[in-house]
């Protein structure tokens, strides 16, 4: 039983960190609402840079372990590849929209996902705030497909879209961390208890 309850301790000793991730996506979502036009274009510009920059080390990493690992052609077909989709992204903006909506929306999508799984886990434990995870998730997976089903449109609603979704995430964050901290209270003590 000290097995048990020491295992359930472990795994929501850390219960603050969703809160600080949370707080964190608040605070984004406030930005983002609060410049669209210009968090959208550094948004993008920001994931095309990206791509290039991480195509660049990929290439360096594979010239300078050519020896080392295997499947060295592969490691610099892929750095090439990420090196030329970012100077592409970079020189047509355009295409970057339609890209980051979609990347945006397939994320969103699997944290949305990730956060209904959640729910049920929180609800098989008995747990009564489960209901509020699943309703944020499927918010989540409602607003992510928004932006994957039309990315032209999505483009120009995406930040607000975003925004709006990493307020729905920082909240449902908050409240995991708020039902992983009663967890924690309730093992305690019975651990308490039991000792």
């Amino acid at each position: 039983m000290s097995n048990l309850i020491s295992a359930v301790t472990g795994t929501v000793k850390n219960w603050w960190v969703f809160l600080i991730m949370g707080v964190l996506l608040l605070v984004s979502a406030y930005w983002l609402f609060s410049t669209p036009v210009e968090s959208f274009i550094g948004l993008a510009s920001l994931f095309s840079a990206l791509i290039f920059v991480s195509g660049l080390f990929s290439v360096f990493f594979a010239l300078t372990n050519k020896d080392d690992i295997d499947n060295f052609g592969l490691y610099l077909a892929g750095g090439v590849f990420d090196v030329i989709i970012g100077f592409i992204l970079l020189k047509y903006p355009g295409l970057t929209i339609v890209l980051f909506s979609m990347f945006i929306g397939f994320w969103l999508l699997f944290r949305g996902f990730n956060m209904i799984s959640v729910s049920f886990k929180i609800k098989s434990t008995g747990d009564e705030g489960w209901g509020w995870i699943l309703f944020f998730g499927i918010l989540i997976v409602i607003f992510a497909m928004m932006s994957i089903i039309n990315p032209i449109i999505g483009a120009s609603y995406l930040v607000y879209t975003l925004a709006f979704t990493l307020l729905l995430f920082g909240f449902a964050n908050i409240a995991l961390s708020l039902r992983l901290r009663k967890v924690k209270s309730a093992v305690k003590d019975v651990k308490d208890k039991l000792s």
